[in-house]
C-alpha cells in the first residue's frame, strides 16, 4: 500500500475527505501508530528492522552513544581497533570484571585490541568499550541494531511503504499496512468529543495485529535447529524400566 492509497482507505472508512479529516492529523496518527507496531514488529524476531550503523572511532574515547533511531536491542559490535582490522568486541557486565577498570591505565593493562580480549558494556544509552588504546579510526565502528522506520512525511507519496527509504532506514512490511489503516481509524474515532462506537473489525485490532505479526516469523524455512540431549547421567532411565 501507498501513502496516498492508505488516505483514501482511511478516508472510505471514516467517510471523511480532504477536508473533514487534513493531510496533518492522518500523518500524525500514522506516526503514532507506526511506532506501536516498529515494537510489535521485534516479537517477529527476525531482524526486519536490524541496519548496521557506523561510528568514527576517538582517540582515548571509550564512550559512545547508541544510534539517534534506535528502537532496541544491540545484536553484535565491532571495530577496527587496531586501526586496520575488523574485530567483535563481546559485551561484558562490569561486575563480571574482577580487576581495576577506574583509568585508562587499568583498562590498557587488562584489555588488548585483539579479537577475544576488547569488549564492550551497555550504559546509559550508549556504548562502553574495554580494549587497547583507542586511536582515531574515520568509521571505526560498526554497530547493528534495530532502528525506528522512518515516518511517511507525505499522503501524496505513490512509493509502496513497505520499500526502504534508503540503505540506513526502513519502511513497513506490506503485512501490517491494512492494520496501520484500522488504527489510524480507531485513533480518529477516539478523538472525538463524543468517541464513535467501533466497527466489530476495528475492536478486534489487537487479534489480527498478532497474527499479522506471525506471518512475519520464520523467514527462512531453510533455517537450520538442532537441539541437543542433556548429557550422559542426567537422563534417567531413558524410559527403559530397569
Amino acid at each position: 500500500m501507498t501513502p496516498a492509497e492508505l488516505a483514501t482507505l482511511v478516508r472510505y472508512k471514516t467517510r471523511t475527505n480532504s477536508t473533514t479529516f487534513p493531510d496533518a492529523e492522518i500523518l500524525a496518527y500514522m506516526k503514532q501508530r507506526q511506532d506501536e507496531l516498529a515494537q510489535d514488529i521485534l516479537k517477529a524476531d527476525e531482524d526486519i528492522l536490524l541496519i548496521p550503523q557506523t561510528a568514527s572511532l576517538v582517540a582515548d574515547q571509550r564512550e559512545y552513544p547508541f544510534p539517534s533511531d534506535i528502537l532496541s536491542r544491540v545484536k553484535r559490535l565491532e571495530g577496527k581497533l587496531d586501526g586496520t582490522n575488523w574485530i567483535e568486541l563481546e559485551e561484558i557486565d562490569i561486575t563480571k570484571v574482577t580487576h581495576p577498570i577506574a583509568s585508562e591505565t587499568n583498562i590498557t593493562y587488562y584489555f588488548s585490541n585483539e579479537e577475544g580480549n576488547a569488549f564492550y558494556d551497555i550504559l546509559r544509552k550508549s556504548i562502553y568499550i574495554y580494549s587497547g588504546t583507542i586511536t582515531a579510526v574515520t568509521d571505526g565502528l560498526k554497530l547493528w541494531v534495530n532502528t525506528w522506520p522512518s515516518p511517511i512525511t507525505s499522503l501524496r507519496s505513490t512509493v509502496e511503504m513497505s520499500e526502504d527509504p534508503s540503505t540506513t532506514t526502513h519502511g513497513i512490511p506490506r503485512a501490517l499496512h491494512k492494520i496501520w489503516a484500522t488504527g489510524v481509524i480507531i485513533d480518529w474515532k477516539e478523538s472525538k468529543e463524543k468517541p464513535i462506537p467501533l466497527s466489530e473489525k476495528e475492536l478486534a485490532y489487537e487479534k489480527d495485529k498478532q497474527k499479522a505479526i506471525e506471518t512475519l516469523k520464520h523467514g527462512n524455512l531453510d533455517r537450520e535447529v538442532i537441539g541437543e540431549l542433556p548429557g550422559e547421567g542426567t537422563r534417567g532411565n531413558e524410559g527403559s524400566e530397569y
